[in-house]
């Protein structure tokens, strides 16, 4: 294994859109080439046969605009005690895993027409993820099919489609079957869909690589592979362009070649291109440059290929750690699964980078894509936020979680599926690892060594400037030294929950570079320690960042009698692992924890708002000085117990009405040595902190309305302090949108915040109210429900709950200028009234 491993440069794919039938001037700048196809689909969720057919009758379907998750649409019947909205107890695997939701079979079908200019283009249909099974046809004649459902994957449906001005149709049939994911999957087409339309010379489906073969601060060299295609019947000769932009879209640097190039071959061809004074990529400057390629026949331009990167160099090291642009980089990291939360797996482009906002004004630099590709969208906000990102394939390789999970295809698919995700993703500046899997269990441990091999080399081959990782877990490995031939495999080891074999493992091996791939949130003091502490241990990336669907009450703590003999039921009583089971079946035997459906474990909670476990990581990555909790009461003669991943049931709030003289657990996080807490004006206690606190001091409070405040103390001066206000009587409702000027593009959306607040403003936490709201004008109510664990009542429902006093609607424009309102009643409230311009 490398004791340094030196990494530059790379960026996003940006392709120029494009529309069916425009005009293709002999300008750069205005040639078009690609088009969204999100709009106009028919839509069933129904396994009927002859849907592929071109004349199949699909006048009764349901009209959707892509990205579409039916996993989330509500179910036929009506809600009842074993149903409600999308959830089901008949959900597979108990439900447990998948949120209680169902998978099955979902048809869509689109029509289209191309236009006479476009006679004679190749064309390519390009997916950006579809869960999971999918079989594609175009006019009744199968095209193709894809088996993962994270990984992108594209067919050329030239020789398919009608000529210009007759109707085709693109048929795509989806199967999520069973029990196939440990988490929410989400079902259907999912992500974005685009048609591709080229001259049958072109540069091909992610068809450029661009690297760094020096950077200096007066000038870059910049290395671009770009993969020449030629469909056509007749060897041609190509005039063939690259123009450097800034972000201004400036030209810095510029190569011309001429090229000839083979009938129906494809060629690939280098370049090298200086450019003065790079502006490198950064957390904090995320400067980003576009290579054009800009192909010409006959004085005539044929294509135009925009891409995205960012010049910057990287670097691994025992010694260093990880460094960014020459300087040392701590790595804040968090693992996020897909889903968009109440829009369940639905990757609209705003709700992709919305993610990456929120994670960044929480203090985040790094995202671990768990346990799979993310989309497009989300990579590419990430370079253009600046956020790191560890790119993971797979959660399993051909020993199953789950009976119908990815492991059936892999042997078959997964050379495709890793190098069509790579090539999609390698440019993005972004991205720092690529993780080959994550806790994968294969008992035979010379088969394990040989995937690991081939998947490390293939990674290699596509991109050497990368590190490639893996995440372990000793669950796995009880026989942890086994996993010193695994190790050698990786640039960067992968450590899940195993802070105690950091140093003994460095000491063994001292040139291992390790990243503390997933951990607790209660943790997160020794954790963070570690990665201050030990150079090797480049970051922490806690189990969860952003709360998420499946994995149900994952970190939902319980109470169960105060009693010896009960405490160690937990939620697997009764259940062993037999000789040759696996433990993943003996998970989905688990008792239905119905009606929740939230892992409940994340530091941002579901609607994109902190969770309490979030306070107290802002202490540490010191984003605040001082933050305080309040422990809800325990009902008496029971104890809190959860899983490692709970966080106890204490909230930012000072409002425990009916429990006048309850004796409360207070809890104040501060790096500060000395708390005083203060009740009403009077000093209820004092506490001195040392390291083994870990910034928590805790008090016991008789609860009384009115102020409870906590002031920090450093060298006998204020450090900081924090207060908590019992609120009056719940008075109105207070809309609050996070965009208030919408674009008229189905891909866009708002986010509305809704707040049962007191005529002061302030946010009434300890009431449950019931929310009407609706939409007019000129867009809809997509989304809605708030963060609690169990409300599946609320979920994207026109009449929600209030939970801690806030819920949360998301509305999406239709595609023309205009406004849109929205309106929330509630009985005895004042309503909220919000208006959104779409322009």
């Amino acid at each position: 294994m490398k004791s340094k491993f030196i990494l530059c440069l790379f960026g996003s794919i940006s392709l120029c859109l494009f529309f069916v039938g425009c005009s293709t001037e002999n300008n750069p700048s205005e040639f078009k080439r690609e088009v969204l196809f999100n709009n106009d689909w028919k839509f069933i969720r129904d396994s009927i046969t002859g849907a592929e057919q071109l004349k199949f009758d699909d006048s009764k379907w349901q009209n959707v605009d892509l990205p579409h998750d039916y996993s989330i649409m509500p179910l036929e019947g009506e809600d009842s005690e074993s149903q409600i909205g999308p959830f089901t107890k008949e959900s597979p695997g108990n439900g447990n895993s998948v949120g209680h939701v169902l998978g099955g079979t979902g048809w869509y079908r689109k029509s289209f027409v191309l236009d006479r200019a476009d006679s004679d283009k190749t064309a390519v249909l390009k997916f950006d993820g579809v869960y999971m099974e999918s079989d594609v046809w175009v006019n009744g004649k199968k095209v193709g099919v894809h088996k993962n459902g994270y990984t992108p994957f594209w067919f050329d449906i030239t020789d398919f489609l009608n000529k210009p001005g007759e109707t085709n149709v693109i048929a795509v049939k989806v199967d999520n079957k069973g029990r196939n994911s440990r988490w929410y999957s989400g079902s259907g087409i999912y992500r974005n869909v685009h048609l591709l339309l080229t001259d049958p010379l072109h540069v091909g489906v992610w068809g450029t690589y661009i690297t760094t073969s020096k950077i200096e601060e007066k000038s870059a060299l910049i290395d671009v592979e770009v993969n020449l295609q030629n469909n056509g019947s007749e060897n041609t000769n190509t005039g063939l362009t690259i123009n450097i932009q800034d972000k201004n879209g400036n030209i810095v640097g510029t190569a011309d070649q001429e090229i000839s190039i083979n009938a129906d071959s494809n060629s690939i061809i280098k370049s090298q291109i200086e450019i003065d004074t790079p502006s490198l990529w950064s957390l904090e400057s995320p400067n980003l440059y576009t290579a054009q390629i800009v192909l010409e026949k006959d004085d005539e331009i044929v294509d135009v290929y925009d891409q995205r990167f960012g010049i910057r160099t990287i670097e691994f090291s025992a010694e260093k750690g990880f460094v960014l642009n020459g300087k040392t980089v701590l790595l804040k990291g968090g693992g996020m699964h897909h889903d968009n939360g109440l829009l369940g797996a639905a990757a609209f482009d705003r709700a992709e980078r919305r993610k990456v906002e929120i994670m960044k004004a929480n203090g985040f630099n790094a995202i671990r894509s768990a346990h799979n590709p993310p989309s497009k969208a989300f990579l590419e906000a990430c370079d253009e936020l600046g956020m790191l990102v560890i790119d993971e394939f797979t959660d399993m390789w051909e020993y199953y979680k789950n009976p119908q999970d990815y492991s059936r295809f892999f042997d078959e698919w997964w050379n495709k599926d890793l190098t069509d995700f790579m090539l999609r993703d390698r440019n993005h500046p972004s991205i720092i690892m690529w993780s080959i899997g994550n806790e994968i269990n294969i008992k035979d441990r010379d088969n394990y060594l040989r995937i690991a091999k081939n998947l490390s080399d293939r990674v290699r081959e596509l991109d050497d400037t990368r590190a490639v990782s893996q995440a372990l877990t000793g669950f796995f490995f009880p026989e942890w030294e086994t996993t010193a031939e695994n190790f050698e495999l990786m640039d960067v080891s992968g450590y899940n929950y195993l802070l105690e074999k950091v140093v003994p493992d460095h000491e063994q091996y001292p040139d291992r570079v390790m990243y503390l791939s997933e951990s607790y949130p209660k943790t997160a003091y020794e954790y963070w320690e570690a990665v201050e502490k030990y150079p090797y241990v480049i970051g922490d990336f806690v189990w969860t960042a952003w709360d998420y669907l499946g994995e149900v009450a994952l970190g939902a703590p319980r109470y169960i009698p105060e009693d010896p003999d009960s405490r160690g039921s937990g939620n697997f009583g009764g259940f062993k692992l037999e000789e040759g089971e696996n433990i993943f079946d003996v998970f989905a035997r688990r008792p239905s924890r119905w009606p929740n459906y939230l892992a409940n474990c994340g530091d941002i909670d579901i609607t994109g708002e902190k969770s309490p476990q979030m306070l107290y990581r802002d202490i540490i990555w010191e984003n605040s000085k001082i933050e305080m909790s309040v422990h809800e009461p325990v009902p008496e003669g029971y104890i809190e117990r959860g899983s490692s991943w709970a966080w106890p049931v204490e909230w930012p709030r000072w409002n425990w009405k009916g429990h006048e003289g309850t004796s409360l657990q207070v809890r104040v996080f501060t790096k500060a040595p000395l708390v005083k807490l203060e009740l009403n004006g009077t000093l209820i206690d004092e506490r001195e902190l040392s390291q083994s606190d870990k910034y928590i001091a805790v008090f016991d409070v008789p609860y009384q309305p009115g102020e409870l405040k906590a002031t920090a103390y450093l060298d006998n001066s204020e450090y900081g302090s924090k207060t908590l206000i019992t609120s009056g009587k719940a008075a109105s409702i207070r809309l609050t949108t996070d965009r208030n000027v919408l674009n008229p593009d189905r891909n866009d959306l708002s986010f509305i915040k809704i707040e049962v607040v007191d005529k002061n403003g302030q946010v009434v936490t300890d009431e449950e109210h019931s929310i009407n709201i609706s939409v007019s004008g000129d867009g809809e109510l997509i989304g809605s429900g708030n963060a609690s664990k169990d409300d599946m009542e609320s979920f994207n429902k026109p009449k929600i709950k209030t939970f801690q006093g806030r819920a949360q609607a998301i509305v999406r424009p239709f595609e023309k200028s205009g406004t849109i309102k929205l309106t929330a009643k509630s009985v005895g409230l004042n309503t909220g009234e919000l208006e959104i311009s779409v322009k």
